[in-house]
């Protein structure tokens, strides 16, 4: 038997199910899908974190931002009422008060508020600065915050100055103006006859040629619109001094130039010139052309572009025949004169150098050493030996005694008022002048100088008349007054005493109390300078010129050791054993003296 088939009929299957068509998508339109997805997304995060932002952002506090600066002004941090205060303070003595003052190179100008028109509308300003970072999108307000706290922020108020820009502008052009010219170089040119030489006493008025110096320009480089601007932007931060910066190419120096025109035209004058001995003049000679030196100095202050005139003409001496033998040597400025000794040696040497001082004349400004005028004391000039001490030691020295003469001259020239340059005085008071008067010399040592501090020249007259050295300074006084030289001793130090212990028959017969060497004393001494009105003849001036300080010296006394025998008869004492003891013989001379360690100021 076969088996019933399981499968049913046909006419009892079921229908087959109909399958679903699928979406088919092109790759255009996944990438458009995927796109707008992720902008949404974008879009819905940028929503997220704006809100969240508003919710964080604090709320106006009022105040104006830190850092935001006007007119100077830091204004950070302020209320508009504090700013208005601030400002009100600032610029209360500036916009409407100061002049602006601008310079370039040496030349300025002012710019007056009167004419500016310069007036700060402060409230203006304070709006502003409260609005800095108040306004625009919240990405610029939050960028202008930050602005401010990092660098400052200057809020510009020039559009609120009332400023006169048209006038500004057209000084400041002007100015420019000043700074326009190009570069030329310096030119000279001469004009007219040199005339001869050799003239004894030419027209000193007369122009015989003319020099045309022709200074030159600079090249500038002034930037006006650059200046303009800042000018401005000091009116901005309220400050009213500017200073332009223009560049400068100078022209060439014209001095070599000048310098060959000098030493082809121009012959320096000569003085005329007195022999010391004989009293002959030599003539002086006349130069001729220009002072070199004034007329570089009219150069360098000349402005660029000027033409300078240099005269040429004949050039006097400053001392003439006529000067020096007439008006010039007619007044007694300073006269001294001192006794000489009884030492031949001593007065000889004194006459030698006495003739090396006679007729010596000084111009203005010359400075005299005694050292330099003697030089060294030689036998073969005439010098003899002296008797003058050599430190503390009484001594012959060859040329002693020349130290009177300097001290002779030192007096003539205290009361002829001209200016001491050294001095010294010696270690003892010596007898041959007055105390406080005297002049230690000693080559390459101690020195006298002097300076002739007149305007005009002076003219030394020394001679030994009659046993006495007289010195005489001639010269011209146009003073008005006369001078008187005292003295003062401030102090006496007494000597002390020195024993020389002797047997009592010794071979001088000297017997206890002889005075051996004399004692001096010692000083303090003052020097004052007096000046009398010639007119009134009333003190008009006082001046302590040199204080002296002179050593004390010891006397020796003979003191005999044993019991001496009483004398039958008195008799005299021989004569001292050391040399020079006698006061009235001199006690110095140039080179010999030791000086005093105080020596007196120069007066």
């Amino acid at each position: 038997m076969r088996p019933v088939s399981s499968r049913p009929s046909p006419s009892k299957q079921a229908s087959p199910k109909k399958k679903k068509a699928k979406l088919q998508l092109s790759s255009r339109d996944k990438i458009t899908i995927i796109t707008l997805a992720s902008v949404t997304v974008v879009l819905v995060i940028a929503a997220i974190i704006a809100f969240s932002s508003m919710l964080a952002m604090p709320e106006d506090d009022g105040l104006i931002l830190k850092g935001v600066v006007a007119a100077g002004v830091n204004l950070g941090g302020m209320t508009p009422e504090q700013a208005t205060a601030a400002l009100e303070e600032a610029t209360a003595n500036t916009y409407t008060k100061l002049d602006m003052t601008v310079t370039v190179l040496d030349t300025q100008i002012t710019l007056s508020p009167r004419e500016t028109g310069a007036k700060l509308d402060i409230a203006a300003v304070v709006q502003d600065a409260y609005n800095y970072g108040r306004t625009g999108s919240r990405a610029e307000r939050i960028q202008a915050k930050n602005s401010a706290l990092a660098n400052s922020v200057i809020i510009p108020i020039t559009s609120h100055l009332n400023l006169n820009n048209d006038y500004i502008r057209s000084e400041i052009e002007k100015l420019g103006s000043q700074f326009s010219s190009t570069l030329t170089q310096p030119t000279i040119t001469l004009t007219g006859t040199k005339p001869a030489m050799g003239i004894s006493a030419p027209d000193t008025e007369k122009v015989h040629q003319t020099l045309e110096i022709y200074v030159g320009t600079a090249e500038y480089g002034l930037d006006i619109n650059k200046l303009y601007s800042q000018v401005l932007e000091y009116y901005n931060i309220n400050i009213f001094q500017v200073v332009g910066t223009c560049t400068v190419v100078a022209p060439n120096s014209i001095e070599e130039d000048l310098l060959t025109y000098y030493q082809n035209l121009c012959a320096e004058p000569v003085d005329a010139q007195l022999n010391q001995i004989t009293y002959e003049v030599t003539p002086e000679v006349y130069g001729y052309g220009f002072n070199l030196d004034e007329v570089k100095d009219q150069i360098a202050g000349a402005s660029y572009g000027t033409t300078l005139t240099i005269p040429l003409r004949y050039l006097k001496p400053n001392i003439t025949a006529e000067l020096i033998s007439g008006n010039m040597f007619k007044d007694v400025l300073g006269e001294f004169s001192s006794t000489l000794g009884l030492d031949s040696a001593w007065n000889n040497n004194v006459a030698i150098a006495c003739q090396k001082l006679n007729g010596l004349i000084l111009k203005s400004g010359d400075e005299f050493s005694f050292n330099k005028l003697l030089g060294e004391l030689k036998a073969a000039d005439g010098y003899q030996d002296a008797m003058a001490y050599v430190g503390r030691t009484p001594t012959m020295v060859l040329g002693g005694g020349v130290s009177h003469l300097a001290s002779t001259l030192f007096n003539s020239v205290l009361e002829a008022d001209l200016q001491i340059l050294e001095r010294h005085n010696h270690t003892y008071a010596v007898s041959f002048i007055e105390i406080g008067r005297d002049v230690y010399v000693l080559k390459d040592e101690a020195d006298f100088r002097f300076k002739n501090s007149r305007p005009d020249p002076i003219r030394i007259d020394a001679q030994v008349v009659d046993n006495r050295i007289q010195i005489s300074i001639i010269g011209l006084d146009n003073s008005g007054y006369r001078v008187k030289i005292e003295t003062a001793v401030t102090k006496v130090i007494k000597p002390g005493t020195l024993c020389n212990m002797m047997e009592p028959n010794n071979p001088g017969g000297y017997v206890d109390g002889d005075e051996l060497v004399l004692g001096m004393n010692g000083y303090h001494v003052e020097i004052h300078r007096k000046s009398y009105s010639n007119q009134s003849n009333q003190l008009i001036n006082d001046a302590l010129i040199a204080t002296c300080r002179y050593q004390a010296k010891d006397s020796v006394v003979v003191s005999i050791n044993k019991p001496a025998a009483p004398p039958t008869e008195p008799s005299e004492p021989s004569s001292p054993t050391t040399p020079g003891t006698d006061p009235s013989s001199p006690s110095e001379s140039t080179g010999a003296s030791e000086p005093a360690t105080n020596s007196s100021n120069p007066a």
